[in-house]
């Protein structure tokens, strides 16, 4: 039985100062203590009785015991009402219970989902039995052994609390009450229920100014356990349950109105959840007089977020390829589904449905040839959940994904729909490229991240690079930790010297404005090019240009320019590999094949080595880690002068002959295997030595002995070799040929 773990998502809003709305506008009541607590913590039974329209067909028995003031008759008369209330049901299906894949379905999908995978049901079984006990995950790898009653005020860790009263970890009791149809698992959650709403006006904060239970992220979570346990049918549910659900449903819709409300849009995830919360709220208790109003705001929100928070290529604005843009696109997945459920604003769904496909074309892109999700900023590591890549299929009408799927570990794709029209892809908008050779799990492939700063979830990184070939991880990102609350989070996972880049002094860049400049690229079959600049590390006087050459299949030949206006800083080019490295010659090589040769072309640079933690490539659960070895070249800047690294990245299948690589100029280098000189020019512009003239931004000379020698230029008009014109273009563009 495969173990789930909890994926820490979602929590960074209690993590940072700032992010979490922990003010309020003059406009807001969330300011007003009396009004919170009379209208939010402390809503009378009058008042909730107050706040339906009991005008409605079927509620005459509660209006008239509303009117009489028998609200335990009410409660017992609403009670029927709700049982006999035609309306949709559905459960979120997770991929094995981890937090960031949760994909509303109907309870009949959800059950032959289950037996095709009758290891996860047991984990669900196992996992509610568990909670029946009072055993909770509570959040990320905390487990605790409560007693006879949950203490929902238990001090478990600075953000762990919050995570908490998310509720996530009753999932399976949902899940199995499905499964069984066992009313013990409906009767245990409602139980849990009633002791969290008698503590929860006492739970105690571990941020200030930042409430555990009344607070955007977990009212915009929490409530869709509460939604779809209240689906469920419980034959011993009491009219006290009921009446504290209304409660607890109608403080939360209107906390979320009046954040939504009063302090306008805001970027990021966060709003994205309460927002959805605030419509599906609104959906499923339509009785509330308030319910227009929430579903009216909460789809302006959601809409703003869709056209703001997206790029057009897919990506999303927080830039972690995992965490926040999976669980943001499932957001609106799940919207869509529910909009369509209940049959309400049938154009927000088809906006939906014509936009979102857009960040499937992007994972498919980011995607490893192992089916990972690379580490990048705030995500884990991980194997993509194909669950969500085959309902996007569907969802999205996106065919060829099922021809992707034919290629990822557990894919299983069917039918004979045709691969994507692009291995490599150029994503400027979200600020990531990525090479690739083919579909298949051997491929080669590289993506270099250069986009914008996204806030609290990015990284101390600029043009670094994660690599895999031959079905390995060869050069990694260190991602994060388990949890925000991991002590090496800020002082080593987002540090500039755990990512594959060139580091001043080991500091940390300055990110915040910063991303790629002057980006350059281009793609033709032979040869995949990317060029960058950034100025992370201006007040040293330093910028660094990385040019990366993708020779393909066979190598990347890797080159940074650092100009240098003072001297006397200790540049490190910085190489991460989950591999074994060997010192070989000047270089490095893995100690095992598939493996990969990390070799300077030019002189020796001074060498050092260590390690550090980094998301997991063996255990590839998300948010596993693992100790990664680090090799880095080092120099000492000099004034007024351009500094190098050079650097032949070459992965090999088997033990075979290596290339060597030379520097002829700082703008040519030499890389000879037997019989072939490939000679790249990085010219960036006009460029001339007599031998080579072009104005384009890189060229590549296949030097064959016996003949079949062949060209690539990228970015050019013209390209001369000796005296033949083998290029000539009326506008910049790219291609390749042979040299007669």
């Amino acid at each position: 039985m495969r173990k789930p773990v909890v994926v820490f998502i979602l929590l960074a809003a209690v993590h940072a100062c700032g992010i979490a709305q922990r003010s309020f506008s003059d406009s807001s009541h969330l300011g007003d203590p009396a009004w919170v607590r009379q209208h939010i913590h402390d809503i009378s039974t009058q008042e909730v009785w107050s706040a339906l329209d009991l005008d409605r067909p079927g509620c005459e028995r509660i209006r008239a015991d509303v009117a009489a003031g028998r609200f335990a008759g009410a409660a017992a008369a609403w009670a029927a009402y709700w049982k006999a209330k035609q309306q949709p049901t559905y459960i979120t299906q997770t991929d094995h219970l981890y937090l960031d894949t949760d994909m509303l379905t109907g309870h009949a999908a959800f059950r032959v989902a289950m037996e095709r995978t009758p290891e996860e049901g047991d984990t669900i079984i196992v996992r509610a039995g568990l909670i029946l006990n009072n055993v909770i995950r509570t959040w990320g790898d905390s487990v605790i052994q409560f007693g006879q009653h949950v203490d929902f005020n238990r001090a478990i860790g600075h953000s762990l609390k919050y995570g908490f009263h998310y509720w996530m970890w009753s999932r399976p009791l949902i899940m199995a009450a499905v499964l069984t149809g066992d009313q013990k698992y409906v009767a245990k959650f409602d139980e849990l229920f009633n002791e969290w709403y008698e503590q929860r006006n006492s739970i105690t904060n571990t941020i200030p100014n930042l409430d555990v239970v009344y607070y955007e992220l977990g009212l915009g979570v929490r409530n869709r356990m509460f939604i779809e346990n209240y689906l469920l049918t419980n034959r011993e549910r009491t009219p006290e349950t009921h009446e504290r659900l209304l409660k607890t449903v109608l403080a939360a819709g209107r906390w979320l109105w009046e954040l939504q409300r009063w302090e306008g849009y805001r970027p990021g995830n966060w709003q994205v959840h309460g927002s959805y919360m605030l419509v599906q709220l609104a959906l499923v208790f339509p009785e509330f007089r308030e319910s227009g109003e929430w579903l009216r705001l909460g789809l302006q929100r959601t809409m703003e977020h869709l056209d703001q928070d997206f790029f057009p290529d897919g990506g999303h604005s927080e830039r972690a390829p995992r965490n926040y843009t999976l669980a943001t696109y499932l957001n609106y997945r799940n919207l869509a589904y529910l909009l369509e459920a209940y049959g309400a604003r049938k154009d927000v769904s088809e906006k939906i449905r014509a936009s979102m496909g857009r960040t499937i074309d992007w994972w498919i892109t980011m995607v490893t040839p192992t089916g990972e999700v690379p580490a990048i900023n705030d995500s884990h590591r991980g194997l993509f959940p194909t669950m969500i890549l085959r309902d996007g299929a569907e969802f999205f009408r996106k065919p060829q994904v099922y021809a992707i799927l034919r290629t990822l570990p557990g894919g299983k794709g069917g039918g004979i729909d045709s691969l994507p029209p692009f291995t490599s892809r150029h994503m400027p908008a979200s600020g990531f490229s990525v090479m690739r050779t083919e579909w298949s799990p051997e491929a080669l492939y590289l993506n270099v991240n250069y986009g914008p700063a996204a806030g609290f979830h990015t990284h101390f990184d600029m043009l670094d690079f994660e690599l895999y070939a031959y079905g390995k991880a060869l050069a990694v990102d260190a991602g994060i930790g388990l949890t925000y609350d991991d002590s090496l989070y800020t002082t080593w996972y987002r540090s500039t010297r755990a990512h594959n880049m060139v580091a001043v002094n080991d500091s940390n860049i300055e990110r915040e404005g910063v991303q790629g400049e002057q980006i350059l690229w281009g793609s033709t079959p032979s040869l995949d090019f990317f060029s960058g600049v950034h100025a992370g590390y201006e007040r040293f006087g330093i910028r660094d240009r990385r040019q990366i050459a993708f020779v393909k299949p066979f190598y990347w030949f890797m080159l940074d320019d650092l100009s240098c206006t003072h001297g006397g800083d200790t540049l490190s080019w910085y190489f991460h590999s989950p591999d074994s490295l060997l010192t070989a010659g000047t270089g490095f090589v893995s100690a095992t094949a598939p493996g990969i040769r990390v070799v300077p072309a030019g002189p020796a640079f001074a060498t050092r080595r260590g390690t550090g933690r980094a998301a997991s490539t063996t255990d590839r659960t998300p948010g596993k880690t693992q100790d990664v070895g680090w090799i880095r070249f080092d120099q000492i800047s000099t004034g007024d002068s351009l500094s190098q690294f050079p650097i032949l990245l070459e992965p090999f299948r088997s033990d075979t002959a290596a290339r060597s690589a030379e520097k002829i100029t700082k703008r040519h280098f030499v890389v000879r295997s037997p019989g072939v000189e490939d000679h790249l020019y990085f010219t960036l512009g006009p460029y001339s030595d007599g031998t080579v003239e072009t104005d384009g931004s890189v060229v590549l000379l296949r030097l064959r002995e016996g003949g079949g020698s062949s060209f690539v230029v990228h970015n050019a008009r013209y390209l001369r070799y000796g005296d033949t014109i083998l290029w000539n273009s009326a506008t910049p563009s790219s291609g390749e040929g042979v040299i007669n």
